[in-house]
């Protein structure tokens, strides 16, 4: 036979082995599958193990180290797991938490698991810590610094720390653009409730279960229950993140001594911004859930010194009256927020300014100055943060709790002022309808403000201040305050504000319930 006649040589292709049904996880969440075996590519993509009823049923073992990416075990073999083990939670026959633990290979690989499976992939992790630094860590709550975060990122996906994935699943709570995922949930939300679950096992595995890390993370979830009006489960979140910061030695004055002022100004700072966030947060419970008495108040805390502010340590000037801006280099005094050197947190002299006007009237914060100048620092430093070039547009954490205190400075000696009988309350009125003022501002643009909203950039506060701006409205807008001719179309358009609110924090849903009430009452068209 010649060379041209005959066949020409091919290697034998080996048959693409297929699954006869498509796998748990692609079912779950409803996406197509292409039934590759032994693992199809979506769930190698999210680093899940590919696992069908079939299997589940039979309990075969299998070898998957491959199906996570390269992920592999601490002595550099492919990890063993077992069908029945990993998180294949939602599908038909899920396993319980009990087996899941039990048969997990390391606590860092079991929490990279739960968080792939939770914000269902490797992208949407990636998607959740972006909107998390764009949206509040930028905005509100610049609690972790970006760069040292990004660095453990880099090898998170081939070495996975539990305690990054913690942190990464608490980010999620207060960055996600909604208040629930859609569809019922008898158990409320599931992503809040994994995380306080995988948050509580991570601390019991770890050999230093009070770490930086892990107040961050109680942090969160703390904001986060605030924000859902979950007051008593925020209350416990914050209680503990107070006994950690005594447990580190942050509540011993020597700690910020001149000595550690020296050595480790960049942890001070960071630990400073965790103070304040800390203080920042108790005092927004205490302002919007004033009737429960929760007795974690910050002045309650009974330190015999003030811990320092983080502007301590950073580029602003230490005083808690003005927010004053040195030459950063940059076209925004937050250029450099992505490190330590450069985080930003005037939330910590609005933290301050709320937490003197909570203080009872004999206390010696309130003493210390008239009611007047308290005011007039208190809008100083709101001027300071509304004129100062941010890189989000504002600040609104530090706008908002600015305007909140100002509000209860001054409702106190509304009727005092009025009545001219105590010299302490001059312009109660005026400093009530500035703040007043600058509310309905944002309430008259709401498109604006519902932007803003969706990419996280608007502080759960402003619901609080909303409302109770509205309150005031109700019970003095005509008389006090002087605005018999608008303050019903005031009250109006700040519900219109809580309204867009209650679509990303359920708070603003439970303060448009109590104004319909009050407003109610003062219109007399309410119905007990």
């Amino acid at each position: 036979m010649s060379k041209a006649s005959s066949p020409v040589a091919t290697s034998p292709q080996p048959d693409v082995q297929k699954a006869s049904r498509v796998c748990l996880n692609c079912k779950r969440k409803k996406k197509k599958c292409d039934k590759a075996l032994p693992s199809c590519s979506r769930c190698v993509e999210s680093y899940q193990l590919c696992q069908h009823e079939d299997d589940i049923v039979a309990g075969n073992p299998v070898t998957a180290g491959y199906l996570y990416g390269g992920v592999s075990s601490p002595l550099g073999n492919p990890v063993q797991l077992h069908r029945q083990s990993p998180l294949a939670w939602g599908g038909s026959l899920r396993p319980s938490l009990v087996a899941s633990i039990r048969s997990a290979d390391n606590i860092n690989l079991y929490a990279l698991r739960c968080v792939i499976d939770i914000l269902d992939s490797r992208q949407g992790v990636e998607q959740t810590v972006l909107a998390f630094f764009e949206g509040p860590n930028a905005s509100w709550f610049s609690i972790i610094d970006r760069s040292n975060f990004e660095r453990l990122l880099e090898d998170f996906w081939t070495s996975p720390s539990a305690e990054t994935c913690v942190l990464i699943l608490c980010m999620s709570l207060i960055s996600r653009p909604t208040i629930s995922s859609p569809g019922p949930t008898p158990m409320g939300d599931t992503v809040y409730q994994s995380a306080k679950t995988l948050l509580s096992l991570v601390q019991s595995q770890s050999s230093r279960p009070m770490s930086t890390s892990f107040l961050q993370a109680e942090l969160l979830v703390a904001m986060y229950e605030y924000t859902q009006a979950l007051p008593q489960q925020a209350y416990l979140s914050v209680g503990r993140c107070f006994q950690m910061s005594r447990a580190l030695g942050w509540q011993d004055k020597s700690y910020w001594g001149p000595n550690n002022m020296a050595t480790i100004p960049k942890i001070l700072k960071l630990h400073s911004i965790l103070w304040w966030a800390m203080v920042y947060i108790d005092n927004h419970l205490h302002a919007a859930y004033q009737e429960s008495k929760f007795p974690l108040h910050a002045p309650t805390l009974g330190l015999g010194f003030q811990i320092p502010q983080p502007e301590t340590f950073g580029q602003f000037a230490p005083t808690p009256s003005q927010l004053q801006i040195q030459s950063v280099g940059a076209a925004y005094c937050d250029g450099n927020s992505h490190h330590i050197d450069g985080m930003v947190f005037p939330e910590a002299t609005s933290a301050f300014n709320l937490n003197t006007a909570l203080s009872p009237l004999d206390s010696p914060l309130m003493l210390s100055e008239r009611h007047e100048e308290l005011s007039d620092a208190v809008w100083q430093h709101t001027l300071d943060v509304f004129q100062t070039p941010w890189s989000t547009g504002d600040r609104s954490g530090a706008m908002s709790t600015n305007l909140i205190a100002m509000l209860k400075l001054n409702q106190s000696g509304l009727l005092a002022g009025s009545a001219g009988t105590d010299p302490r309350f001059s312009s109660p009125a005026e400093n009530i309808r500035k703040a007043i003022a600058y509310l309905h501002n944002e309430a008259a643009n709401l498109p604006s403000f519902q932007e803003r909203l969706a990419r996280g950039r608007v502080a759960p506060f402003w619901a609080f201040a909303a409302y109770y701006a509205s309150l005031l409205l109700i019970s003095h807008g005509e008389t006090e305050l002087q605005m018999a001719a608008d303050w019903l179309q005031k009250v109006i358009d700040l519900k219109n504000m809580l309204h867009i609110c209650a679509g990303r924090w359920k708070i603003a849903e439970r303060y448009v319930y109590l104004l319909d009430q009050q407003l109610g009452v003062r219109l007399g068209t309410y119905v007990g």
